[in-house]
Order: structure tokens, then C-alpha cells, then sequence
């Protein structure tokens, strides 16, 4: 079934935790899965921050190749929305601009960065599950998703303010071609587009959104 990629994101973009399956280092052989929040690079990349004490790093640094499994936040199992992105979580630093992304997204990042002991890892995405619910599934072409359009640190920074203009005060998180990422009610909402729009055309389409009652 051909699972189109702005449903994929949508999903990713609301989530703000997820399952990560790691390979035991502990029982050789099994998976270990726990629960980790999760910020979002402008790539749409998952960013984990990782204590280099928790069993789950201890994993990672021996054997880099994970599954981190998403799931809409409510409603029965079978009926919601869930996708697992498969890959390996590569240490990396963010650049400042970088940071302060991530830092918007999961704020209590922010406390544990100064405990020393906490690292980034980046998720470089290999093989994309999508299940949108009973009888709908397939996996998702990496290729088209490493071609989506992707908005640079200064270009975003550049339409936060302008977006926030016309969105009616909600939280920003970030922007991308395909939707628009707030807080409301202590949880990651989106407003999706669906389809790609340009970034000189995206604070005209939440105004839109915002008239049309769909940013709320």
C-alpha cells in the first residue's frame, strides 16, 4: 500500500515519546525496549538525549542499530496511528541554532544537559513502518523521505516570528514545508498542509488556517 509521506510526518510530528528497542548487551540475543522523549531536527530526524549510565546507551555505543516505535497519543491500539523507524543513533553535537530547536521541542532536555553525563544522539533513518490503522500498512520509501524538502536553521528562525504573527499566540515549536508544530494543552499538536508549501507562502497559509479554525 503506497502510505503517503505527509501522514508519516504528521504521526512523527505529534508524538513525543517513543519505544526504543535496543539490542540487549546485558541478555545477548534479546531486545531491550524503554521510553524516551524526543525532539525533532529540521530534517525531521529524531534527536535523543541519552544518560551514558541508562542500559539503553550502554546498548547503542556497543551496537548502533535501534527501532524507535511512535504511536498516536490516544485511542485504542489498533485503530491509531503507529510507525517504527528503523536505523542507527549516531552521537552528534548540535550547533547552537540547532540546540535551541531541539531544546523548544523537549524542554526538559534543558535541566539534565547540566548534569554532564547526558549525550545527543541522532537517528539516521534505514527502513520506515507506517500502520494507519486495521488494513492499512506498508513501508515507507527512505529515498523519498531523505528528498523532502527541508527548511534551513536561518530560514526557519527567519518565519518563527512572522508565523507567530498570525497564528493567534499559540507556543511555536518549529516549521517545516509540510506543517506547523505548537504546544497547546502540554502536548505537541501540528497543523498539517498535506502538501509541501514554500516558505515564502507559509505565514499567509496559517493565517488561512488560523480563520478557517484549523490552528487550535
Amino acid at each position: 500500500m503506497n502510505i503517503p509521506l505527509s501522514d508519516c510526518l504528521s504521526l512523527l510530528h505529534r508524538c513525543q515519546h517513543g519505544a526504543l528497542a535496543t539490542h540487549s548487551q546485558a541478555l545477548p540475543g534479546y531486545p531491550f525496549v524503554t521510553s524516551l522523549p524526543f525532539a525533532i531536527g529540521p530534517d525531521h530526524s529524531p534527536w535523543l538525549l541519552m544518560s551514558g549510565l541508562a542500559e539503553h546507551c550502554r546498548n547503542v555505543q556497543a551496537d548502533p542499530r535501534v527501532s524507535l516505535l511512535l504511536q498516536a497519543p490516544a485511542g485504542q491500539v489498533w485503530e491509531q496511528a503507529r510507525m517504527t523507524l528503523s536505523g542507527e543513533l549516531v552521537p552528534q553535537q548540535p550547533s547552537t541554532a540547532l540546540l535551541a530547536r531541539l531544546l523548544r521541542y523537549a524542554p526538559a532536555f534543558e535541566p539534565v544537559l547540566a548534569l554532564g553525563d547526558f549525550r545527543f544522539y541522532r537517528l539516521q533513518v534505514r527502513a520506515i513502518r507506517y500502520i494507519g490503522g486495521v488494513g492499512r500498512m506498508g513501508w515507507v520509501s527512505t529515498t523519498d523521505w531523505d528528498a523532502l524538502p527541508v527548511f534551513e536553521l536561518d530560514t526557519e528562525a527567519t518565519l518563527l516570528p512572522q508565523v507567530a504573527a498570525c497564528s493567534g499566540g499559540v507556543s511555536l515549536l518549529g516549521v517545516d514545508s509540510y506543517g506547523v508544530d505548537y504546544y497547546l494543552h502540554d502536548m505537541r499538536q501540528r497543523l498539517d498542509f498535506g502538501v509541501p508549501v514554500a516558505p515564502a507562502q507559509l505565514p499567509q497559509r496559517v493565517a488561512d488556517a488560523l480563520s478557517a479554525g484549523e490552528l487550535r
